[in-house]
């Protein structure tokens, strides 16, 4: 019976039109339905409810799919179900507390520009002084030399301080490879280049920059906005044009309920056919995204365990470079307050020299201090993804039927180059969160012991091998241009 169903459903889903855009009067009626109802539909609950024709609510439900969340299920007996949760949810909508750290990182972007513009402007002073000491040296020199070279090459020198000054980017666009101190590798930025000195060390950083890091903290290497939607697309054009809730999951880490709902947008976003085999499995072909001309520029596939987190750096730099930061900013701080006991000799001019200083300079070292408990937290949850991607791993290479905890760790373990060795009773909480976000089901075998099974992945993996699209070579001969 479900062979049937499968089949016939298949079919009728792949004539089915997500290419075709539905009417406005369509869309109406069927948010209107999803609004009564409130739960999870099928196509014939829609078509039913709405006196739609099946065509049109298939291209309604799938323009929906593309503009609020939705869950793509199977039923046991194959039926499509379409699951938007109790209410639409736009995708564009943002909960409060995104809004809020929405408008949170603004103000904090705007507070750092702000702060490093203050703060350049009072390395400049220095730099000033420094800068007229090294000129008149360099002036007596080339007088003495009677030629002009040692001149120049100062101006050279002094442009570059004043662009060290005010370049607040303190890292490079090239990316280097690094290691956690708990073994996990992961993407660095290469740190600006110190202006004064050639670099002494591997990714040495400037004075200035690393002024700047020890108030803000270094940048972290971090994902483009569209990066999953591109791995998604490339993985697809490599997967023989089929795409899975397993493969959705081995790319991005989500949880099975998360990853059904971003299969169930990439699946309307880039028209694919959503399809049901014959044991039930749910996958979608892209039959335009497999033609192509070049996978030149298509993103680099990384699955979600090769992907280890960089950590949350304090300031990245080293001990030494930051006591010699810390007893500047303390310099500076003590002279500011010195000046300010001096406001009535100085007046006006002794509150600017004195109040703003001491605010610059209070802040270079509050900065510090509220970072570091986030910081801390921060590496917490970091270290914790890492452990989690070992898992994913583990859970999605294994081929038994069941799993054990500690076969789950243990098959980490195997795999494990420069990471630490993880241990049950270390990370059970964890573990155990990890076999329920993948979607696990959970049996006691017969010697009591509890285990994991994951009938989806294994089942998902045979899809690809059965359903692959086969479309003509790419390189035929163009037969009409304009």
């Amino acid at each position: 019976m479900l062979r049937s169903l499968g089949t016939a459903l298949a079919s009728v889903l792949h004539a089915s039109v997500p290419g075709v855009a539905s009417t406005e009067e369509d869309l109406a009626l069927v948010k209107a339905f999803l609004r009564r109802t409130r739960t999870a539909v099928s196509d014939g609950d829609v078509a039913a409810g709405t006196g739609l024709d099946i065509g049109s609510t298939k291209a309604a439900l799938y323009t929906l799919m593309r503009s609020h969340r939705c869950r793509l299920q199977v039923r046991e007996d194959g039926t499509m179900i379409y699951d938007f949760g109790d209410e639409l949810v736009s995708l564009e909508r943002k909960s409060w507390r995104e809004r809020l750290a929405g408008v949170g990182r603004w103000l904090w972007k705007g507070f750092t520009v702000a702060y490093k513009a203050s703060l350049a402007v009072v390395l400049v002073t220095y730099a000033v002084v420094f800068v007229a000491l090294i000129l008149a040296a360099a002036v007596v020199v080339s007088v003495a030399a009677e030629d002009e070279a040692p001149a120049e090459g100062v101006f050279h020198l002094v442009a570059a301080i004043f662009q060290a000054i005010f370049e607040f980017a303190t890292y490079t666009p090239v990316v280097y490879a690094d290691t956690d101190r708990f073994g996990y590798a992961h993407a660095n930025y290469e740190p600006k280049k110190p202006v004064l000195f050639k670099r002494r060390k591997p990714h040495e950083k400037g004075f200035v920059a690393s002024v700047y890091d020890f108030v803000f903290g270094p940048k972290r290497v971090e994902p483009g906005p569209m990066a999953q939607r591109k791995e998604l697309a490339a993985f697809v054009r490599t997967n023989r044009g089929v795409l899975t809730v397993r493969d959705v999951q081995a790319l991005s880490g989500l949880t099975r309920a998360d990853a059904e709902a971003l299969f169930a947008r990439f699946v309307a976003e880039q028209e694919g056919q959503a399809q049901i085999t014959e044991e039930g499995v749910l996958y979608a072909t892209f039959e335009e995204l497999l033609r192509s001309k070049s996978t030149e520029h298509d993103a680099p596939i990384e699955f979600y365990w090769d992907e280890y987190e960089a950590p949350f750096e304090f300031t990245g730099n080293s001990v030494s470079k930051n006591a010699v930061i810390a007893g500047l900013g303390a310099f500076n701080l003590a002279g500011a307050f010195t000046v300010m006991n001096l406001v009535p000799q100085l007046g006006d001019v002794g509150l600017w020299l004195g109040a703003v200083p001491a605010v610059l300079f209070s802040l270079f070292f509050a900065m510090p201090m509220l970072r570091a408990p986030w910081v801390w937290w921060k590496n917490r949850k970091q270290h914790a993804h890492n452990m989690r991607k070992r898992l994913f791993r583990a859970i999605f290479g294994a081929k038994e039927a069941g799993l054990s905890k500690a076969e789950i760790v243990e098959r980490a373990n195997e795999h494990a180059t420069t990471e630490e060795r993880l241990r049950v009773e270390d990370i059970d909480g964890l573990l155990e969160q990890t076999i329920d976000e993948v979607g696990a089901e959970k049996r006691v075998n017969e010697v009591g012991e509890v285990v994991a099974d994951f009938p989806r992945i294994r089942v998902e993996e045979r899809v690809v091998e059965e359903h692959a699209l086969e479309l003509e070579p790419l390189d035929q001969e163009v037969v009409f241009e304009t």
